[in-house]
């Protein structure tokens, strides 16, 4: 009545085969474990480097956008003055425009009365002289009246 040996040792054969079989595949599953823990860990340190360079880039990018911003207030304030003086010279140049227009049309006045009174005096001596040369005519005996050449000069005619 007791336990065939034959059969104790076939059972204890089969149970140290399991449990080899058991302790490689744990052998491996820890062996897995670990590379997939390696793994991990490279993945971590990879996430940690991405973090650490998005946040250095973001903090590029702030401080890129913050000199961008500064650099075209200064360029706005640049051409803010630049264009104040722009207007300063145009205005002061449109001053001294509408001077010498003022001056030209000074002159131009002075200039038209100057010419209306030389030919006011210029008529008075050929009315004089016209009258004068009437009052002679009268007076003398009529003569052949002397004409002279179309092309003779001014001088001559009279």
């Amino acid at each position: 009545m007791g336990l065939d040996p034959s059969q104790v040792e076939a059972f204890l054969q089969e149970v140290t085969g399991e449990i080899r079989r058991l302790r490689a595949e744990n052998e491996n599953l820890k062996r897995d474990i670990q590379a997939h823990e390696l793994e991990i860990r490279g993945h971590k340190e990879r996430e940690k480097t991405i973090r650490s360079v998005l946040v250095n880039a973001q903090k590029n990018a702030e401080q890129t956008r913050a000199n961008a911003e500064r650099e075209a207030r200064l360029i706005i304030s640049e051409a803010e003055v630049q264009a104040e003086k722009i207007l300063r010279d145009a205005g002061e140049r449109l001053i001294k425009m509408e001077r010498e227009i003022s001056e030209l049309k000074r002159h131009r006045i002075q200039f038209g009365a100057r010419t209306r009174a030389l030919i006011d005096t210029l008529r008075q001596i050929l009315d004089e002289d016209s009258q004068d040369r009437f009052t002679e005519a009268i007076d003398e005996k009529p003569t052949q009246v002397q004409t002279a050449p179309l092309d003779a000069p001014i001088s001559e005619k009279l």
